[in-house]
This record gives structure tokens, sequence and C-alpha cells, in this order.
């Protein structure tokens, strides 16, 4: 578990600078990288002599095939979308909770996982909640969050792993809750897909949504949408286009067929690149095992919290391995955390400011002596002339 899970060669970046950011942008490793360039390189050189109907197609099969694998469902469950926030706007908007109902989100969330409900709430008068932990992060907690869920909450949408934090829920826990209200379930996966298992089958998940450019190691432009049965039999997707319907290269407009799988939501020409390496990626991720890669993680990031709590860290990131993953976010008495953060990315240790604090995530490239190497560099940051507590949002 001292060495990294996935070959180093792969990462070049690697013998540069320590890479402990894959929650910010993960690395895409080299072989995915050439399947991806052989790919552009037919499509701009060659056009239409090589990219036909047939080569359109796999750009997309592939990804959503091995998502299907990834999450243990039905590739007819799955859409390819452009973005999560993409995904989430088609679902926000087709559910449209009205005026008298509510949604419950945190107020830590990823801006993309609650705006879209402040768009549609804007437009039904339905309420947003939001569980208030901005001013004390660490105090996160699945019932702070039932807190605020009754028999009117119409919509719980909450991340998988929290960006900021790194606190884990328990899908199982999250289905009962909204269960138990009659609410619906939408699952923002982005800090958590490629890196925790997760098996939605027959797991009463609604929605779950997954960009693919952090833990699985993909690119910008593409990412993966997984509609449960209930809202696949019955979604009718607000954005519609050629790409919609049951056969995209009739190209009929006197009717409008859509596709009884989720594809019905992909509505239009993207980068078809992107999905080839999203398709790619998760392959690659699949290939070393997401359980396996889940328990390299968890021992790097236990041992970079052993060397924290050593140097008078306070830790915002749950101990129970239960509620946590990759990620470890860190405060430091006296300093300001964010400009810790600068100070380890000038040094060559790359890490994100997130509320005031400094956000690590461990991934299946690294290995314990990036965890060494961060620690030491950060003591000597902490030994330096001390940084002020910034203004930076608690």
């Amino acid at each position: 578990m001292n060495e990294s899970l996935a070959p180093r060669q792969h990462f070049p970046l690697l013998d540069e600078v320590t890479y402990l950011n894959a929650a910010s942008m993960g690395l895409v490793p080299l072989p995915v990288q050439e399947q991806a360039a052989a790919f552009d390189r037919e499509l701009l050189l060659r056009g239409t002599t090589w990219f036909d109907e047939e080569q359109e197609t796999f750009a997309l099969e592939r990804p959503r095939e091995n998502a299907a694998k990834l999450l243990n469902v039905s590739p007819d469950a799955i859409a390819i979308a452009t973005s999560m926030t993409e995904a989430l706007c088609q679902v926000a908007w087709w559910l449209r909770p009205g005026r008298g109902t509510n949604i419950v989100s945190i107020d830590l969330e990823f801006p993309s996982v609650v705006y879209p409900w402040y768009r549609v709430a804007a437009e039904t008068g339905a309420e947003v909640r939001l569980v208030q932990v901005r001013n004390d992060p660490a105090s996160l907690s699945l019932e702070k969050l039932a807190a605020l869920v009754d028999d009117n909450t119409a919509v719980i949408c909450v991340s998988h792993v929290q960006f900021a934090t790194g606190f884990r829920f328990a899908l199982d826990d999250l289905v009962a809750l909204a269960q138990a209200h009659d609410a619906l379930l939408v699952v923002d996966a982005t800090q958590s897909a490629g890196m925790v298992p997760i098996d939605l089958n027959a797991s009463g998940v609604d929605v779950l949504l997954a960009g693919g450019y952090k833990w699985l190691g993909a690119a910008f432009g593409a990412a993966v949408c997984y509609l449960g049965p209930s809202i696949l039999e019955r979604i009718d997707p607000p954005f519609v286009g050629w790409r919609s319907t049951i056969d995209p290269y009739a190209l009929d407009v006197t009717s409008m067929p859509l596709a009884p799988s989720a594809r019905r939501l992909e509505f239009s020409t993207m980068s078809y690149g992107a999905g080839v390496v999203l398709g790619a990626a998760i392959a690659y991720i699949l290939d070393f095992g997401v359980k396996r890669i889940l328990a390299h993680d968890m021992v790097l990031a236990t041992r970079l919290m052993a060397g924290l709590d050593a140097l008078g860290a306070t830790i915002l990131t749950p101990r129970d391995d239960a509620s946590r993953a990759g990620i470890v976010t860190a405060r430091f008495p006296g300093r300001d955390g964010e400009a810790v953060a600068a100070r380890l990315n000038a040094a060559g240790v790359i890490v994100s400011p997130r509320f005031g604090s400094t956000r690590f995530s461990t991934h299946h490239f690294n290995r314990a002596a990036d965890v060494d190497r961060a620690l030491a560099t950060l003591e000597q940051v902490l030994a330096a002339s001390p940084v002020a507590t910034g203004a930076s949002p608690a």
C-alpha cells in the first residue's frame, strides 16, 4: 500500500510535482490520452470518410457501457451529458417542484448542485432549504440534513462526497431518508465516482450524476447521468434535439419519438473526443477495481491525517472510515489555510484552497512518499513567517 496503485509512468507530471489534487482535477493516464489522440487525429484528418454513424455511436456507447459497469446498472439507465450541471438542469427543470414544496441541500455544496434549484424555485415558488454548516464544516451530519426534510420535501439534492471537507454520506442512508418522506433523491457523485464503490442496482437512488474530470481521470466535456427506474419511466426532458429520439439518424422532423432509454437526455452534438476519453478512463479505473482504489486512497489519507495531527492541524474531514474517502481538509491555528495552500503549490505540492482551509486529495497514482513530502513541505511552510488568518469564508 506504500506504493502507487496505478503505474507512475502513466502520469509524467508526477516526476515534476507532488500532485494531491484529484478532487480538483484528476490526471489523465497516458494510455487514455493515446486513445483520445488517435480518435481526434482520425476525426480531424479524415472527416466523414472515417467519422460515420458507427464511429459517432461508438464515441458515446463505450462510455455509456463502461459507466453502467461502474455503477452496476443497465446501459439503458445511463445518459452521457456534456457536464454534471447540464444533466442536473435537465432533471431540475423537468421536476419543477411547485409552491408549497421544498428542495433540501447543504450550504457547503458546490454551486452547481444548488443553483439549478434556486432558478427553478424562482419560477415555481418552491422553497430551497440549506443545511447551515458553512461556519462549522466539520459539524455536517445525516441528522442535520434530516432535520430539514419533511413530508413537503420534493427533492433532496446533495453530493455523495462533499467537495469542501470530504464528508461521505452513505447512499443507503440518503435513500432511506428520501423514501421516508416520499422525496426524490438526486446525488452528485463527481467527488466519489472512480474512488468510492457505487452499486445502484436496486439502490433506490433516483438520479445520480458525475463529472468525469476528477476521480475518474477523464477530461472536461463529458459526464454520466443515471436515471432510476421510476424517473426513466416518466422523464420528459425539457431540452431535446436530434439525438434525443429512438433513431437519431432518421432526421425526421415530422414526429419526435423520444428514446425509451436515458439517451433521451442526450440532445445535442457534443465533443465526441471527450466521450472517448470518458469511456477509456472508466475502463482504466475498472481494471484496478474501485474497492482497491478506495482502500489505497484511504491508507494514504489516514497517513496524511496522522501527519497533520502531528503538525497541530485542525482536521475538518471525518475520522470515521465510513464517512470519508480520499479528501483531507485541514486548518492551521493562526494561519490562513488558503494562503498555506498557495505556498504549498508554489513549492510543488499541488493542493486546493477551500473555505479558509487547505484541501489535500490522494488517489491511485499517489504513494506514501507523496504524502511524506507534502507533510515535510507543510512543516517548512508553517515554520516560516506566519500568514495571518484572512477573511475567507469559514
